[in-house]
């Protein structure tokens, strides 16, 4: 930190105003492209210019990931990220945010969205700062992804090579201010195709093979919930089926898995392949999987960039840095592994994807006042 770090001090006002807005504008995974263009005519207010890829070619959105460079200082540069997608949300143009004295939340008709339009607003707060203040800030790089809750597709898609910071943040940490996540899991998804035979359900029923019948067995048996103390799994679908008077031929089971441990993983998949097939061996039936790893896990120590600036900061304000571990994943997973080292930058987010959510102003006030802490 420099010393005008000891003296700065975030914008509530403005920052408040920037979080505020780009909650109330809808923007579900695939439909981030308004987000977008808020970034880029807040970037244009300061001649500042944004480079956009091709993930929404490639991953069916109407943008792809963007990226801000801002030069400053000689200290090491890094970068800050944030999605502009959210869960889904109600058909509506605008979603209602209300402010009070101390949250932000909505009339509960929809999800706030901070999860992640608070990060989105810290990266602006900190880029309208660094231009307040030109040559004072670390040389910043800033990253704006698409389709992060669909399993971290647009990070997945980010090509790392046109980014010369090799450590940052992800802001997107619903943990309390002065925490950071350092570790989450590997994570793949799973599609079993259940085939059977289809017959008159009255005329001639024994020569059918139900497969719907035969997923109830197969799901009864699969892995869910807490499996241990690194390795989770759901199943999150099942369909298929058509009119009543046929023995239906076709059956879908859809879930994930997660685990802390790649070996772990890899035998729980191989767990759940042989109870897809194990209900099939009796029967003239049969059943397909199939994999779609999402990303893999990681870990990043104390000795790391990205540790050490955050517990500088924490220090300096007379804050113990707090690491966690999460069993969920996203945009770090991707960029850890893309050597784009990183920790989970906590914002003090609350009831994410849910119409409950909301956000505690003061504590958010603290998250960034920390982030502008590590930055200048």
């Amino acid at each position: 930190m420099n010393v005008l770090a000891d003296q700065l001090d975030i914008n509530k006002e403005r920052l408040t105003s920037i979080l505020s807005d780009l909650c109330k504008i809808p923007s579900p995974s695939g439909k981030e492209n308004r987000i977008a263009e808020y970034i880029r005519n807040y970037a244009a207010g300061f001649k500042l210019k944004v480079k956009e890829d091709k993930a929404g070619t490639k991953l069916g959105s109407n943008c792809g990931n963007l990226t801000i460079v801002i030069s400053g200082d000689k200290r090491e540069r890094i970068f800050l990220s944030s999605h502009m997608d959210t869960v889904k949300v109600p058909d509506m143009e605008r979603i209602p945010v209300i402010q009070t004295k101390d949250k932000l939340q909505t009339d509960g008709s929809s999800i706030l969205g901070g999860d992640d339009k608070a990060g989105i607003a810290a990266a602006l707060e900190i880029l309208t700062l660094s231009m307040e203040n030109p040559g004072q800030n670390r040389p910043l790089e800033l990253i704006f992804t698409i389709r992060e809750e669909q399993g971290a597709l647009g990070s997945g898609f980010f090509n790392p090579t046109g980014i010369k910071a090799h450590a940052g943040f992800n802001l997107d940490g619903e943990t309390p201010p002065y925490t950071a996540i350092c570790k989450a899991p590997y994570k793949t998804r799973y599609r079993c195709v259940v085939k059977g035979r289809a017959a008159h359900a009255a005329v001639n029923p024994e020569d059918g093979v139900n497969a719907i019948q035969i997923a109830g067995k197969i799901v009864s048996g699969l892995p869910t919930g807490k499996l241990d103390e690194i390795s989770t799994a759901n199943i999150s679908r099942i369909s298929g089926g058509g009119p009543t008077n046929v023995v239906p031929d076709n059956t879908i089971i859809e879930g994930e898995a997660r685990s802390f441990e790649k070996n772990t993983l890899d035998t729980l998949k191989n767990e759940i392949e042989q109870i897809c097939s194990k209900e099939t061996l009796n029967i003239d039936g049969s059943t397909e999987i199939f994999w779609e790893d999402l990303y893999d896990g990681y870990f990043v120590d104390r000795k790391e960039t990205s540790s050490q600036l955050f517990t500088e900061a924490c220090k300096a304000i007379g804050k113990e840095p707090v690491f966690l571990s999460s069993p969920g994943g996203g945009d770090s997973n991707q960029f850890n592994n893309k050597g784009m080292r990183n920790l989970v930058f906590g914002l003090g987010m609350h009831n994410i994807h849910s119409t409950d959510e909301f956000i505690v102003l003061k504590e958010y006030y603290k998250a960034v006042n920390l982030l502008a802490k590590i930055v200048f």
